[in-house]
């Protein structure tokens, strides 16, 4: 049976956090903490947070009625049953955070926080399945990685945990370092600085700073794991106290050699080490993917794991939905990158495709978010890179996508298309695909394109006009 995370009574919240018991008893105790009243379980702690569509201490009398043993509040809430344990602070994020570490320290966790422009999802899986080899290891889950994510990751890990690998993300300077602040990891894993995020940074060396934050934060026992691939990444090598691991396909501490491909279905290559080699088997595509499980290979070896061991954990590693997944429907191939979308990503996506048969090939690249004023000229870039590949159509989708069409019209040698509609995209798919076809989907989150590989996973006729809108919608 699964452990509870670890027990804390109304008094110690509040010893914790500096706040006041404003009613209840102080001996109260709570497992466990949630935002959402809707997620509530009996016995958690109910955070109420301002935001700016709705305030939380709305629903502090719902959380309640769901279980909830304790509330933390800025102020009274309405609607709380007589006698409810409310601990009483200013801020309640921050007291949130301050809870968030205190349990992180009284577990004793072994923390691994990863950050990067792209593959930290990937890597933190591969580094958790990794750590699982020989510690009972938690993850964040997908979307838990900010200054609200990283507070529920640590408030609800169960106390048998050993080690917990946080994915950290930002939009800003200085969000990185509260992160760590919260979490104190003890290994710090920085994957590559691309063009992500460049809406809230003036370059790619600002970004590569703010990435660095994690690097400072490590203790001098600590292992910083960094991208020699990457030379901004490989820079932020002097920003840290902690021991250096290197990870990388051309050099570093952790390499790998004889990469083979497996049309489209992960790879097998030979996981070298300082302390010894180990064949590995990937269930994840893709030359990138190599290069985040060296990353995750880093992790290992600074928890003490050897060769053999690292490598049957990265072989437990399983793609994630919406990312590099390969669907069959109909006798098509569909190729499902839909989580986000940047240049790299974009031309990582491009090289798996590559590694799988079929025809006709068609390739949807949507809108590619936060890439900052450099934005106009990347999807031109993304669209002259295209070009050259072995695609019979690229179907842009979007309005930033209209730049993408421009630069593969402008290099020639593959046909090219353009809609804001994406109901028009899959008016097109049914028309060009047929079976044996592979389609690459691709695009920033917010274009919602998996409601695209839905409709085309349903297998729908093309012929079947009607059902065309209702299966968008779904």
């Amino acid at each position: 049976m699964t452990a509870a995370p670890r027990a804390l009574t109304v008094r110690e919240v509040a010893a914790c956090v500096g706040g006041q018991l404003l009613a209840g008893g102080p001996e109260t105790v709570v497992r466990g903490a949630a935002i959402d009243s809707r997620t509530i379980s009996s016995g958690m702690l109910f955070v109420a947070m301002g935001g700016t569509r709705t305030d939380g201490h709305r629903f502090a009398g719902e959380a309640f009625r769901r279980g909830a043993a304790a509330a933390l509040v800025a102020f009274l809430p309405p609607d709380v049953p007589a006698g409810a344990a409310l601990v009483q602070v200013p801020d309640t994020l921050r007291a949130f955070q301050r809870l968030a570490r205190e349990v992180r320290d009284r577990q004793r966790l072994r923390v691994v926080g990863i950050t990067g422009s792209v593959g930290k999802t990937s890597t933190k899986e591969m580094a958790a399945a990794v750590a699982a080899r020989a510690f009972r290891t938690a993850r964040s889950p997908e979307t838990w990685n900010t200054e609200i994510g990283v507070p529920l990751v640590l408030t609800n890990i169960p106390e048998d945990r050993e080690v917990a690998v946080l994915e950290l993300a930002m939009r800003g300077p200085g969000q990185i370092r509260d992160l760590v602040e919260i979490c104190g990891p003890e290994i710090g894993v920085v994957t590559n600085v691309g063009e992500s995020h460049l809406d809230f940074f003036p370059s790619r060396e600002a970004l590569a700073a703010a990435k660095g934050e994690l690097l400072e934060g490590l203790p001098p026992a600590g292992a910083a794991i960094v991208n020699a691939d990457d030379p901004l990444v490989a820079a932020l090598a002097t920003r840290t106290r902690a021991r250096i691991l290197s990870f990388g396909l051309e050099r570093g501490d952790v390499r790998a050699a004889e990469i083979r491909a497996r049309s489209g279905r992960g790879c097998t290559f030979v996981l070298r080490l300082p302390a010894g080699e180990a064949e590995v088997s990937l269930s994840l595509p893709g030359r990138h993917s190599v290069l985040n499980a060296l990353a995750a290979a880093g992790v290992g070896a600074a928890l003490g794991l050897g060769a053999k061991a690292i490598a049957d954990g990265l072989a437990d590693a399983r793609p994630l939905a919406m990312r590099l997944e390969l669907l069959r429907a109909a006798g098509i191939t569909i190729l499902n990158d839909v989580y986000n979308s940047s240049p790299q990503s974009v031309a990582a996506a491009l090289q798996v495709m590559d590694e799988i048969e079929g025809a006709p090939r068609v390739a949807v690249l949507g809108d590619m978010k936060e890439l900052g004023t450099g934005s106009a000229e990347a999807h031109r870039r993304v669209g002259r890179e295209v070009a050259g590949r072995r695609l019979d159509l690229v179907i842009a989708f979007g309005p930033l996508a209209a730049h993408v069409a421009e630069g593969a019209r402008d290099a020639g040698g593959v046909r090219v298309m353009h809609s804001e509609d994406p109901d028009e995209v899959l008016a097109i798919l049914r028309r060009e695909l047929a079976p044996g076809s592979v389609i690459l989907l691709k695009g920033s989150r917010a274009m919602a394109m998996e409601r695209i590989t839905a409709a085309l996973a349903q297998g729908t006729p093309a012929d079947a006009a009607g059902k065309e809108k209702a299966a968008w919608r779904l």
